[in-house]
């Protein structure tokens, strides 16, 4: 039976922080060096920590992986639901979801000159959990635009629309600024077409 991996609501707070301590070095590392490169000795050593300590935590590599895109993957989920319940007039909302989503991968990803091979990672590894929170945004942008009386069926073909659009823009997009300014022109365009309920 494999050791399963411990995770952050069943440690003390001393553990939590070691595990915290852990995910940061490691994914300093996969940044830096890609998934293959990256070993668990050199993620301990990153951490200053023993490897028996990291075996503590985490059964593998691949475990450790997972729970640093699991992390990346729930500070995405945070950042989309604050900016959809911002005070702020309709739709700007949906363009500060979609810009939250694709700032983290563009600061915690993109950067690295292994963004190719993290992405394989993730397709490998935590595909589910980035596949739910594909559809937890979408669903998020559909009850924002119900919220301001447009039709559901409109306001969910008009949410995967806008979800696979900013997509292809964060995937082209060169800086921060750039994706911030054609996920808002995106936003604007769509809804202004989008007919209310």
């Amino acid at each position: 039976m494999p050791i399963r991996s411990i995770t952050q609501g069943e440690l003390s707070p001393v553990r939590a922080a070691r595990r915290e301590r852990l995910l940061d070095a490691a994914e300093a590392l996969f940044v830096a060096q890609g998934f293959r490169a990256t070993s668990i000795e050199g993620i301990a050593e990153a951490a200053g920590m023993s490897k028996v300590t990291l075996y503590g935590y985490f059964r593998d590599k691949e475990a450790v992986f997972a729970a640093v895109a699991e992390r990346i993957a729930d500070a995405m989920e945070e950042a989309v639901k604050a900016a959809l319940a911002a005070d702020a007039p309709f739709p700007a909302p949906l363009a500060m979801a979609l810009t939250a989503k694709h700032r983290i991968v563009q600061a915690r990803v993109q950067r690295s000159a292994f963004a190719s091979e993290l992405l394989q990672a993730k397709a490998a590894h935590v595909a589910r959990r980035f596949a739910a929170l594909d559809c937890a945004i979408i669903a998020g942008l559909t009850s924002a635009m119900e919220r301001e009386k447009r039709a559901p069926d409109a306001a969910a073909e008009t949410a995967r629309l806008l979800f696979a659009a900013a997509n292809g823009i964060a995937n082209r997009a060169s800086d921060t600024e750039t994706l911030t300014l054609q996920l808002d022109r995106l936003v604007r365009a769509v809804i202004s077409y989008e007919p209310r309920a």
